[in-house]
């Protein structure tokens, strides 16, 4: 449920139109049913709003491992030995086709819920599908970047641009008429930085660059995010915790529901219910998948950097 939860408040709602752009439609007669700014955030669209996507059956694809760093795998602790390579998915048409890279949000990986989805998407649009992690996702971090240390776009860009490059060389009989990029919260930053670096060393020459929600300023956002976590809870006290308050929502939900289903309609059904979530809980939900997120970072990069702020260079 925290999974679903950290991955629903990164992605924001994402809304494609194949026929007009945002300016050209006002917010009376879009038709999104959901107002409140915290709920479309952490429930996306509804899905009975959805379109009908192929199944995972329905697409041809498998995972692949790129070797990015191997002078650090000797080095790393034994609890990464899992993601000493790194790992993307590619779906593939049985045709000559263009071929989309997507890159995921703050701290996701490349199999993340909204990446699986637009992959589903595009997929069925006619396109090759690459899904890449989040260069601040552990897994990047660990086994593609540079310095282990995310945050500085431009030199996340290069990380990503040498991934890309590397998926490119591991697949030469892939028959590719051109390529898109695109990326989702923090990912959609990273696609225009990577963009941007393509102009000049022109490797892909992207006939498209698709930004889906992202920050206009990092810093903006994320202090804009680390203030959710200061909201003043009802409920919250010396003897309950947040956390005791939303699963002690959650089992109320499930007991009148009779049963439990975990699935992606279950945010947006939850909402619609008596146990539903108030404002300041939103907030508080969204600031803390951010603050876990922020956490991962730190650890990761600390841990692989022995620089010993969190963890002692020589703890085992």
């Amino acid at each position: 449920m925290l999974r679903l939860l950290r991955l629903a408040a990164l992605s924001g709602g994402l809304f494609l139109s194949a026929s007009a752009s945002a300016l050209d439609i006002d917010a009376a007669s879009y038709g999104y049913p959901l107002t409140n700014p915290f709920e479309a955030t952490i429930a996306t669209t509804p899905p009975e709003l959805r379109p009908e996507l192929p199944s995972d059956d329905d697409i041809d694809q498998s995972d692949y491992s790129l070797n990015m760093r191997p002078e650090r795998g000797f080095k790393l602790p034994d609890n990464f030995w899992a993601v000493k390579q790194l790992k993307y998915r590619l779906a593939e048409q049985d045709h000559p086709a263009p071929l989309i890279f997507l890159i995921a949000g703050t701290g996701a990986p490349y199999s993340s819920s909204i990446n699986e989805y637009l992959k589903k998407l595009f997929y069925k649009a006619g396109y090759h599908v690459v899904q890449l992690s989040s260069p601040t996702s552990f897994d990047f971090i660990i086994s593609a970047s540079r310095f282990a240390t995310p945050g500085v776009s431009r030199e996340d860009a290069e990380d990503l641009y040498r991934v890309m490059q590397g998926v490119r060389a591991q697949h030469p009989r892939l028959p590719v008429t051109e390529y898109y990029l695109s990326g989702y919260s923090l990912g959609a930053l990273d696609a225009a930085f990577v963009s941007h670096l393509d102009e000049t060393r022109r490797s892909f020459n992207f006939k498209r660059v698709l930004l889906l929600n992202p920050p206009v300023n990092l810093y903006t956002s994320v202090s804009n995010l680390d203030k959710l976590v200061q909201t003043e809870v009802k409920g919250v006290n010396s003897s309950t915790t947040f956390y005791e308050l939303v699963l002690t929502k959650l089992t109320r939900y499930f007991q009148q529901k009779g049963y439990i289903d975990l699935n992606d309609a279950l945010l947006y059904d939850f909402q619609q219910s008596r146990q539903h979530l108030t404002n300041e809980q939103m907030a508080m939900v969204i600031g803390t998948s951010f603050r876990f997120s922020a956490a991962d970072i730190a650890f990761t990069s600390d841990l692989v950097n022995r620089r010993g702020l969190i963890t002692p260079p020589k703890y085992p």
